[in-house]
């Protein structure tokens, strides 16, 4: 009895169909496996970190010559290349250098902070070049450098007398004091005037920063010849009252009076304003969504403006956020539908290394319209 043979699986058409679809498949999932690595490599190779990376060696690598080129600030050396390298150098000889990505409302720009020993000394920024990768990514390149720190010429030496002094010189010390206009100030006793004035035009925030129609608050900067480096130094509101008198930080020899901070105001919409800090804090750090913040923005203002144009992408990863030390100060009353006032709070998040602390400080402008409280511009630190 002869047995029946068995059939080959390859003269069945269901398996020369499948196996054929099954090397097809093989065949997509090495292209497509080509191609996605092909446009990762692309969008790679567009990111403004490599850009940013070569500006940031030249402060490193102190190369201040090809600096000198691209520095906005060069201009106040009169074309003096040497004096200006000479000054860079003793200025940064010696110090530790780092660049970081800082905070830019325009999304067409790209900004890093230069320090010296963790105090900033320098800005750059990136912007479109105009041309794109072949897949159409925007390449990056340097759009400005900008020196921070005020640099000085050296003093020549003065030329000895021609003839001997019989009495030393009384030693004076030029103090600026700046104050709110309509304050008294006096120093040592005596009242400043407007003899003592400058002739420069100060306001206490920045041109558009508030609303058309509130008037920005002026100030006054008084120059004084005192007989000491610790003159005693008074002020009064236009009511009479005692203001404080502060050293200005970075600064020798100058003072601040700034304006009385209205504490009624400040007792009542203190707590509004550092909820409102946390929530733009969040958002910086991608812990909120956007239409939270466009929530508490005044339509067509500028601080929508600038949550529509940030760019989070460089927030620090994290699991969890929390704030500690919060104060509020500065509550100024411009008109009876606005006032501004200034939060800080150091910001903490929980990483992977552990708590990164954050300093954080805002100056808000808020208006108010049917809806209520709305932010209407914002600076931030």
């Amino acid at each position: 009895m002869s047995r029946k043979k068995k059939k080959s699986i390859w003269r069945s058409t269901f398996y020369r169909v499948y196996f054929a679809l099954v090397a097809l498949a093989l065949v997509a999932i090495v292209i497509g496996t080509l191609w996605l690595r092909g446009v990762l490599k692309d969008y790679e190779s567009a990111q403004p970190k490599y850009v940013a990376g070569d500006v940031g060696r030249l402060f490193e690598n102190a190369d201040y010559e090809a600096i000198y080129n691209v520095d906005t600030s060069a201009a106040q050396f009169e074309g003096d290349e040497a004096l200006y390298l000479d000054n860079l150098r003793q200025l940064t000889d010696g110090k530790r250098v780092e660049w970081t990505p800082a905070f830019s409302a325009n999304k067409d720009e790209r900004k890093y902070n230069v320090n010296l020993d963790g105090e900033r000394f320098a800005t750059f920024t990136l912007v479109p070049s105009g041309q794109t990768t072949a897949r159409g990514n925007t390449l990056w390149k340097l759009g400005s450098v900008t020196t921070l720190v005020e640099l000085q010429q050296a003093t020549p030496e003065p030329e000895p007398e021609a003839t001997p002094v019989p009495e030393e010189p009384v030693e004076l010390f030029l103090c600026r004091i700046t104050a709110p206009v309509g304050y008294t100030v006096t120093v040592d006793g005596e009242a400043l005037t407007a003899d003592n004035a400058t002739t420069s035009e100060k306001t206490l925030f920045e041109a558009d920063f508030l609303p058309p129609g509130v008037a920005n608050p002026a100030l006054v900067e008084y120059l004084y010849d005192a007989t000491t480096r610790t003159p005693q130094i008074q002020a009064t509101d236009e009511n009479g009252a005692q203001a404080s008198v502060e050293a200005v930080a970075d600064r020798e020899l100058a003072w601040n009076c700034p304006m009385r901070s209205d504490d009624a105001y400040a007792q009542q919409y203190g707590k509004a304003a550092v909820a409102l800090a946390k929530q733009v804090a969040k958002f910086m750090n991608k812990d909120a969504r956007k239409k939270a913040i466009e929530r508490v923005c005044a339509k067509g203002s500028p601080a929508e403006a600038i949550f529509d144009n940030l760019n989070n992408a460089f927030a620090t990863p994290h699991s969890g956020i929390s704030f500690k030390d919060e104060a509020v100060s500065e509550f100024y009353v411009l008109s009876p539908d606005c006032f501004t006032c200034r939060v800080s709070f150091d910001t903490v998040l929980k990483t992977e290394k552990g708590d990164a602390v954050y300093p954080t400080a805002y100056t808000f402008c808020v208006i108010k319209d049917e809806d209520g409280g709305k932010l209407y511009n914002i600076k931030v630190y």
